[in-house]
């Protein structure tokens, strides 16, 4: 991998399953490529209306309380302006793609394309490939080099490799930070198993 390379990893919170329902969170962590964290952008987000579409399964699963979520949240157009700056900022104006990774985030990149930014916009600064630590893990395990008894859930992951949880899982950002180390767990598995390509 390049030097300059930098990753843009994900993780967001929805009021429920679909589109109709509200963002709640998104959390963006820049690092380099030895998965050094560089900056950071936490959103705390409400429909542009201020009329939140939840449903009570959701909530129970990420614990938002959204009395209190209401005084920090930003509307979706003051939230795509910041992450806007913040992309602009890291991609250097978009002479360098950052590259996504989220764990089966292809739901978060929807809501975000659909609430927070047009997907040419996001593209402008990030690579359209992605990396999703769920998908790696399914390579992994067809390479023998994975375990089948591990399902695929980030919270599976996490206790695999015995990573250290600060703060509370089904957090954006605890999540985002979790996936940080996944994929670093991983690149050493590969790594320590002496694999290359020629």
């Amino acid at each position: 991998m390049l030097p300059d390379n930098k990753f843009i990893f994900m993780d967001s919170e929805f009021g429920g399953i679909g589109m109709q329902y509200s963002l709640l969170s998104f959390c963006f962590i820049i690092t380099d490529n030895k998965f050094n964290i560089l900056d950071e952008l936490n959103l705390f987000l409400k429909p542009n209306d201020c009329v939140y579409h939840v449903c009570g399964e959701a909530m129970n699963v990420n614990k938002i309380n959204l009395i209190d979520h209401d005084k920090i949240a930003l509307t979706y157009k003051e939230g795509g302006t910041k992450l806007y700056n913040f992309i602009n900022t890291h991609s250097n104006f978009g002479a360098l793609k950052l590259i996504p990774v989220g764990h089966g985030f292809s739901e978060d990149l929807l809501q975000l394309f659909d609430k927070l930014m047009n997907r040419k916009t996001w593209e402008a600064h990030v690579s359209y490939r992605r990396l999703d630590t769920s998908v790696t893990l399914q390579f992994l395990k067809i390479c023998g080099i994975f375990p089948e008894t591990v399902s695929g859930s980030l919270s599976s992951l996490i206790e695999y490799f015995k990573i250290p949880i600060d703060g509370e899982l089904h957090s954006a950002r605890t999540d985002t930070l979790c996936t940080i180390k996944v994929l670093q767990k991983m690149v050493e598995l590969v790594v320590d198993k002496n694999i290359k390509v020629v």
